[in-house]
């Protein structure tokens, strides 16, 4: 099962599909769409920011 991912806001793309979660965290970080926790010492998104995923098997139902 091949995933991809990207960025929304608010569900509208931001980013482009991208094969792992941390090239879209990356696209999130250059966007400015993410920040950064300095306790827990990671990245978060915010409301209305939301990485998306799809799989093949998701992709093939819809078509």
């Amino acid at each position: 099962m091949v995933a991809r991912y990207r960025i929304a806001v608010f569900g509208r793309p931001r980013s482009p599909w991208r094969s792992s979660i941390d090239e879209a965290m990356a696209d999130a970080i250059k966007l400015k769409l993410a920040s950064w926790d300095e306790s827990e010492r990671e990245w978060f998104l915010a409301v209305p920011v939301e990485l998306v995923s799809e799989t093949a098997d998701n992709r093939a139902r819809a078509a």
